[in-house]
């Protein structure tokens, strides 16, 4: 029997989710892609879309062989939703196969890597974290636990970006700088020194806009 995979979110991310891994043979000669969890049971989905809602991650009771892939833009939400799952032990799954993914690169859990990433050597990729399409990670960039790498972001040698970090498009970050704890990198951004945990910057250089 195959494997069923469940995407936690059912928004725009989720979709683009799940539009990748069906058009993946591997995946769908080796999973279901059972549906979707969302808090929004009304939430209208396209008509051609026969994979559905089949309840929110709060009440989810976990069956044998799922496998849960999260598909929520916001750090914050992401984890908020996540955690009645974590709660209950289930196991998450992690998508890399469209990627380049250098040999020593460490890929964590319930981590979305879209086609065309780049992920060079000695990267760490913590557990559900979302890479977007065409981000290039330099070497030994540490990506902690629940981040967000946007589309055609740069990432130079040996950033820390720490949890729950949320990098917005387009952005580049100078090697060796650290993005403290939930912060927030404004689209287009460029990066060049330290940004401190729960601020927003934006600019190019990279400005403080709220704290």
């Amino acid at each position: 029997m195959k494997k069923k995979i469940i995407i936690i979110g059912a928004g725009g991310l989720g979709r683009i989710v799940y539009d990748v891994l069906s058009q993946d043979s591997d995946v769908c000669s080796e999973y279901n892609l059972t549906g979707f969890l969302d808090t929004r049971a009304d939430l209208e989905l396209p008509p051609d879309l026969t994979t559905k809602i089949l309840g929110s991650p709060f009440t989810y009771t976990p069956q044998p062989g799922d496998l849960f892939i999260p598909a929520i833009g916001d750090p914050q939400l992401r984890i908020n939703l996540l955690k009645p799952l974590i709660a209950k032990n289930v196991n998450f799954y992690s998508y890399t196969n469209r990627a380049s993914v250098a040999a020593r690169a460490k890929i964590g859990k319930g981590v979305f890597l879209t086609p065309g990433a780049v992920i060079s050597t000695d990267c760490h990729i913590g557990d559900f974290t979302y890479v977007d399409t065409y981000v290039i990670l330099g070497h030994d960039v540490r990506i902690e636990e629940n981040c967000m790498i946007g589309a055609m972001s740069f990432i130079a040698g040996g950033v820390h970006v720490e949890s729950g970090t949320a990098i917005h498009p387009r952005s580049t970050i100078a090697k060796g700088v650290t993005l403290g704890e939930n912060c927030t990198i404004g689209i287009g951004s460029v990066v060049i020194k330290n940004v401190p945990r729960q601020v927003t910057v934006f600019g190019n250089p990279a400005r403080t806009i709220s704290t």
